[in-house]
């Protein structure tokens, strides 16, 4: 009986390191051959080469757009050009692990995205107050940014943000994707097809400019990504974090709004009512029907919105 037990158990042992190691085997290194296949420019920093693009004319109001989890900086394209051709100069940037830039190991944690953003602002110079806008995973960070360096953020704006009332981030899929070595496994051998499962990747309904503007499997490609992402849901919690928001109300004054989507699946509508609660003072305007990726999907109304929350007159 021993003997079949251990036969069993180093059965399971390899089948699971062999579907471990499949899952794999085809992926790419992020480095400089891969690299010269991107657009825009790169920036070495603390934690390596960061992925970056700056728009607009070098005298204009500066906008630096953070992107949330998994997509990277190409879902703000529909917003950011609509920005610059107001006369903004525009940053965006792909967090460590995603896009075009380094997949480093450690802790993506909130010190580590709060790094990464003042080595954006610092590595281009940008000294003076900057607009930050935040979407989904990319409004914790601006807001935990904002109350820790209010000098160097003039006003932010939110898209559908995180870190207040998020779907399913509590749930039992989460929980197990979070334990050691279990956790491990399942993401990186089913991560890609969690992550394409989201509704927000369906665009068959939507008109070509309504879309994502960039290949969202192509970062997939390259080793680093799964592991990136997986450290940021283990150490970067995506609800319950009402002290960021209360702490940039009651410790600075840097004017906050926010736009919602009233059927987004990922970030319950319930946030808007918690924001305003923390955030007195912000603006919340919520759009009907909008979903998760309302940023691009109904770029026409949000659009609107950018360019007029940055404005001198609105600004001044």
């Amino acid at each position: 009986m021993t003997k079949i037990l251990l036969w069993a158990v180093g059965l399971v042992v390899a089948v699971l390191a062999g579907t471990y190691w499949w899952a794999g085997k085809d992926l790419k290194a992020m480095d400089a051959a891969a690299r010269a296949e991107a657009p825009g420019e790169f920036l070495q920093v603390t934690d390596g080469q960061l992925h970056y693009q700056a728009r607009g004319p070098e005298d204009g109001n500066v906008i630096v757009m953070v992107h949330g989890f998994s997509t990277p900086a190409f879902i703000f394209e529909q917003n950011a050009t609509a920005l610059v051709e107001a006369g903004f100069r525009v940053v965006q940037y792909d967090h460590f692990g995603r896009g075009w830039s380094d997949r480093p190991d450690g802790p993506y944690d909130e010190d580590f995205y709060d790094r990464e953003l003042m080595d954006v602002l610092d590595g281009l110079g940008l000294v003076e107050p900057v607009g930050l806008v935040g979407l989904s995973m990319g409004g914790p960070i601006v807001m935990a940014f904002a109350g820790r360096h209010p000098e160097r953020v003039s006003r932010v704006f939110l898209l559908v943000p995180a870190g207040l009332d998020v779907e399913g981030d509590s749930g039992v899929a989460a929980a197990l994707v979070k334990l050691p070595v279990v956790g491990d496994w399942i993401w990186h051998v089913f991560g890609r097809g969690i992550l394409l499962g989201d509704p927000q990747y369906d665009e068959s309904a939507l008109g070509p400019d309504n879309r994502l503007q960039g290949d969202v499997t192509q970062q997939m490609d390259y080793r680093g990504y799964a592991k990136a992402l997986l450290s940021t849901l283990r150490n970067f919690p995506m609800s319950n974090r009402e002290i960021l928001f209360s702490s940039v109300a009651q410790k600075t004054e840097t004017p906050v709004m926010a736009v919602f989507g009233d059927e987004d699946q990922t970030v319950a509508i319930a946030s808007a009512a918690e924001l305003v609660a923390l955030i007195p003072g912000a603006q919340v305007r919520i759009i009907e029907g909008g979903t998760h990726g309302l940023n691009y999907q109904r770029h026409d109304e949000v659009n609107p919105m950018l360019v007029e929350w940055f404005s001198p007159a609105v600004a001044d």
